[in-house]
């Protein structure tokens, strides 16, 4: 895997997550919110993040249900701008293998959240998708359900990097799930 340094002042990167508010609030109605807000974390400046599966962990229905994946690697990955091309992006979504098999991956319990079983299904989760040196984040969401992140990343983060990253992983909290 390849790293590379992130050289991007904090204030740019500030930027960039303010601007994705407003893309979202100006695009609400779009039903794969989360991939386009997905996509844009992971290309963002300094995030380039080679895989990210993004989950929702339902401890009520008992199930893990995937909701997007980004690939660097596929075709829908080389849209520049996903908010504007949005027919071509959501066509490249359609087609994306690793985005189909984050998508179809709900066979899995549910974990307890800060427990034993929340590592072991982040491990089983990478396995299955190959996403190599897996970091993950989990988060609190709404009626008791969990945001799980689980992602590749090429580049060694700066401090000021890491500190927003998992705030810009908390915007796919106001994606609707459908």
């Amino acid at each position: 895997m390849e790293n590379k340094s992130c050289q991007v002042s904090e204030s740019k990167l500030l930027q960039h997550l303010g601007n994705l508010r407003k893309k979202m609030i100006q695009n609400h109605e779009l039903e794969n919110l989360s991939e386009f807000v997905l996509h844009d974390l992971c290309t963002g400046p300094c995030f380039q993040v080679n895989k990210a599966a993004y989950f929702i962990n339902n401890p009520d229905f008992n199930l893990v249900r995937g909701i997007a994946g980004y690939h660097h690697q596929e075709p829908h990955a080389q849209v520049r701008d996903v908010w504007t091309h949005q027919k071509q992006f959501i066509a490249g979504m359609q087609d994306s293998d690793f985005n189909k098999k984050v998508r179809v991956n709900n066979l899995h319990s549910a974990f307890e959240f800060g427990k034993s079983s929340e590592k072991y299904l982040v491990e089983k989760l990478a396995d299955e998708l190959e996403i190599a040196n897996p970091l993950y984040h989990v988060w609190n969401l709404k009626h008791a359900n969990h945001g799980l992140l689980i992602y590749e990343s090429n580049v060694d983060d700066q401090k000021h990097v890491q500190d927003h990253v998992l705030d810009g992983f908390y915007y796919l909290s106001f994606c609707p799930v459908y």
